[in-house]
């Protein structure tokens, strides 16, 4: 049995586990990383690359920084705002996704939901609405709104404008091309989250999370002094990721350590409050899911699907069925590989393949970025969904429930509006 077959049947059992609801995130994670070494597909240190992952390392301190958010009284003074529309939750919705939204643009989408996780269960154990209805849509704004402009995860995008170039596409993009495109996908899922997805999503008694919920929620009040303090060192590590990882100074992940220290070291929090606001089940989830991701990619799966692609497109020249194979394809990758890595694979051989057939590359450059952060239909898509399993208490069918529809919309959209803007 060849890599490649063995690793799609690691990633079937994945699937099925988390489909059962029946193992707990931290078996699954590890039989992930045990059946990879077991099967020769991974070196034990490839398979515990996870440990030391950048992400994972700002996805441990984040839920440190959020922990001293919550005892900095920055979410008691926001929380009296929402409550103004404590009995219109659809609107305390919306300015939970807006504030996502420009959070993720700046940031990235397991920032923004480190950031505001705390203030989501806050906000939902005071208005008594399952936080259930709230966490996923306001993750999929944040996965979705991510690199549409030149801040965050975005600074990578002019990179992606000069490989299409360098491989034949005669224009290159503008600065805001990247923003434009994007536009679309966001006010529509923006519009979903608010109006459809309640009705989708389970309804879990806030009760039944008194188990999962961030030890850092029990942990005793802090004096005004401090207070201010943790305020200053929060705003100023928030700020800090955004300025200098922007400026290619500091990176994101060295600053957020450096904020979570200094919460310690000004008692602020104490060492064990930190470490009891790291969620070890979702931390384990993801250090499980990140090999798997890289193994599809090593192995050749990505490659396989690429060819496919090249089948389905064949000689035709319809602009409709070019974008949704274009888009289809990375879409469903991106389901159970990195978004990263989707990107990576896909935006030279959408290139190779528009220029082969004679079509300028942008429609289809677009189409990758945009499939690529539409990683919302299961826990393995993307960090930030990983992050939201267990405090949101979903399970993989509530990730389809909701998400598909969404889905097929904004790929509608990309369908029929990319062309438009960059036509062939």
């Amino acid at each position: 049995m060849d890599q490649l077959t063995i690793v799609l049947i690691i990633l079937a059992l994945t699937i099925i586990a988390f489909m059962s609801g029946k193992l707990p995130y931290t078996v699954i994670s590890m039989g992930i990383i045990i059946a990879l070494i077991m099967t020769g597909i991974m070196t034990i240190d490839e398979a515990f690359s996870g440990l030391t992952n950048s992400n994972v390392i700002m996805f441990a301190a984040m839920f440190v920084i959020g922990a001293g958010i919550v005892k900095s009284g920055l979410l008691d003074s926001t929380k009296n705002i929402v409550m103004r529309y404590q009995n219109r939750p659809k609107i305390v919705l919306l300015v939970l996704m807006l504030v996502a939204t420009v959070l993720s643009i700046l940031t990235s989408a397991v920032g923004t939901m480190a950031i505001l996780l705390p203030l989501i269960i806050n906000i939902a154990n005071n208005l008594n609405i399952s936080r259930s209805k709230f966490i996923y849509p306001v993750a999929m704004i944040a996965n979705i709104a991510t690199a549409c402009t030149f801040l965050g995860q975005g600074a990578a995008n002019m990179n992606w404008s000069d490989v299409m170039v360098n491989m034949g596409g005669p224009v290159p993009f503008g600065i805001w091309d990247f923003t434009i495109a994007r536009i679309p996908v966001i006010v529509t899922t923006i519009i979903y989250g608010v109006f459809v997805s309640q009705y989708l999503l389970p309804d879990i008694p806030n009760s039944q999370f008194d188990t999962g919920k961030p030890v850092v929620e029990k942990t005793k009040t802090i004096d005004v002094k401090k207070q201010r303090i943790a305020q200053i060192i929060c705003s100023f590590t928030i700020i800090g990721m955004i300025v200098l990882d922007y400026f290619s100074l500091v990176p994101m992940y060295i600053v957020a350590c450096i904020g979570a220290v200094l919460l310690i070291l000004f008692g602020v929090l104490s060492e064990m409050e930190a470490i009891s606001s790291i969620h070890g089940p979702t931390m384990f989830l993801f250090i499980g899911v990140l090999p798997l991701s890289d193994a599809l990619k090593m192995t050749g799966a990505a490659d396989v699907v690429a060819s496919l692609m090249r089948t389905l497109l064949g000689n035709t020249t319809n602009p409709y069925i070019i974008m949704a194979v274009l888009f289809v394809v990375p879409l469903i990758l991106t389901q159970v590989m990195s978004n990263i890595a989707a990107v990576a694979v896909f935006v030279p051989l959408v290139c190779s393949v528009a220029v082969s057939i004679g079509i300028d590359p942008r429609a289809g450059v677009m189409a990758v970025l945009i499939a690529s952060c539409t990683s919302i239909l299961t826990p393995m898509a993307a960090a930030a969904q990983a992050m939201i399993l267990a405090p949101g208490g979903y399970s993989m069918k509530d990730y389809l429930k909701c998400g598909f529809p969404l889905v097929l919309i904004n790929t509608v959209v990309c369908i029929v509006v990319l062309p438009i803007l960059f036509p062939f």
